[in-house]
Formats: C-alpha cells, structure tokens, sequence
C-alpha cells in the first residue's frame, strides 16, 4: 500500500517549499506521480473554468499580462524544483477567482490518493490558503497532509491518532496507512471528558487491533480533557512524545467535533510543529 498518485502546489512562496519537498519525498519513496499546481487568482470571477487554463475575458489587458506571466513563472520554477529530484512529475497552471478553489481542488484531488498542502497560516499566507486547505478536505477525493515549514521532509517514527471512535477517524486513520505502517510506534490518543476510563479505553481497543494485525507499534493513551482545549492537549503529547506525524478526521463527534476550521483547528494548523494527516 502506498500514495501513488500525490498532488500538491506550488505558489512561490517561502512557507510552501517545505510542503512541495515533503510531496517530492513521499512520491520518490513510492515510486509514484507527483502533479504540481500552480495557481494564479483573478479579481474577476471566471464564467467557466474546468480546468481553469482559460483567462476571464473581463480581466483588464493589464492583469492577463499579470496573471500569465506569474503562472508561467510559478510554473518554470516547479520544474526546476521537481527536475532536481528523482522523480516523475506533471505541472497545471490555473487561473482563477478565489471563489472557485473548492471547483479546482475537486477537479484535481478527483484521481489523487493525497494532498499534500503547506500551513494555511503563518507570514506570508493569506485567507485564500485557509480556502483552499478547506476545500481540498471537503472534496472527500482524497486526504490532505498538511505540513509546516519547518518541518523535516519525512515523516519520522512516531505517530499520534487522534481518535474518538467516529467515522471520520476510522476514515483518516485507514487512509494514513501507508504512513503509519511505517512508523516504529503508534500512539491512539483519546481525550476524555469523564474522569473513568473504562470505556474509552473499550471504544479505542478495536482499532489499537486493527493497527496491530497490521504489525503496527501501537499503545493507548487516555488523556483527561480538565478544561484543556483538544488541539493544546494534542499539541503537547506531540511535544512529550517526540511524534513526527498526526492523524486525525475532518470531521467527528464531540469533543473532536469542534474541528473543522474554526478556532480549534487553526488552534493545531498554528501550533503544531509536525505534518497533520486529516480525511473528511
């Protein structure tokens, strides 16, 4: 099992290359097809786009000379990045209104088996990120490894499964396999509410199994919630365990279910110094 098909982006910015570099490692090492898109937004909204090569024709003389000569650019400079690896690769310009990211990610996501996208926040992003991050989660094609940038273009030895027994985390940590199959140790994480532990403990013995009949590393840890909010309890199990990677739903049920890109999400894509795998 392995991510043979894997697309990411290129922007240009700074916060992006470790993102790119850690796409171009996970297609080397599966010996797979990394597709770099390279993105470029109008002010003027498309009337069609699929696949976005075309230019609105209500864009000014000025921004069509913009906009062509900066996909042109971001696109000569994702294949000198990719030329300077091993590895196979195809290259998309688009052009397009912010307003059709989640059209173009479930155009491109559609024949891929991961996105791999940078931080939405930091310096030098913008809300457009945070859109795109969201929409390439919702296209439900396929999961989504964000990856900070300064992050370590492996995914190390140890990782965290964010579980709380939902579909989505099943979904997630299912999709994760390839990764999690190669980590020397599996930590299932589960925040509690309730000062017994009895029954999550239960509700994580099944999939803790599941990983062990895949030869997986694998322990369970039940953390007390004791007014700590999810992602500042997750963040520091990946601080106390060294862990090089997070796996965790899109989507899920109390308290995990306060996830999807409102604070507590941006609370993890902030903090967390480790890729963070998410599947809707």
């Amino acid at each position: 099992m392995a991510f043979k098909s894997i697309l990411t982006l290129w922007d240009g910015k700074d916060s992006t290359r470790g993102a790119i570099q850690h796409a171009i490692a996970l297609t080397k090492e599966s010996r797979g097809h990394l597709h770099i898109v390279c993105p470029a937004f109008s002010t003027v909204k498309a009337s069609s786009g699929v696949p976005f090569a075309d230019i609105p024709t209500a864009v000014s003389e000025e921004e069509r000379n913009r906009l062509t000569d900066k996909v042109l650019g971001l696109k000569l400079e994702a294949e000198q990045i990719a030329n300077a690896e091993d590895v196979f690769f195809s290259v998309e310009t688009a052009v397009l209104n912010r307003d059709e990211l989640p059209i173009l990610m479930d155009h491109v996501a559609k024949f891929s088996d991961l996105t791999v996208l940078p931080q939405p926040y930091g310096r030098d992003r913008t809300e457009s990120d945070e859109l795109l991050t969201e929409s390439a989660l919702l296209t439900e094609h396929c999961p989504i490894l964000v990856v900070p940038p300064t992050s370590a273009h492996t995914m190390g030895s140890r990782a965290i499964v964010a579980w709380d027994g939902s579909r989505e985390a099943l979904r997630a940590t299912k999709r994760a396999m390839p990764l999690l199959e190669q980590a020397d140790h599996v930590d299932v994480m589960i925040v509690s509410k309730k000062p017994e532990k009895t029954l999550d403990e239960q509700m994580s013995s099944d999939i803790a199994t599941f990983l062990a009949r895949h030869r997986i590393n694998v322990e369970i840890n039940v953390v007390s919630k004791s007014g700590k909010s999810v992602p500042d309890l997750i963040i520091q199990r990946v601080r106390d365990t060294g862990a090089n990677l997070v796996v965790m739903g899109g989507y899920g049920h109390s308290p995990f279910r306060e996830f999807l890109f409102g604070g507590a999400t941006r609370r993890m894509l902030e903090a967390c110094n480790v890729p963070v795998f998410m599947a809707h």
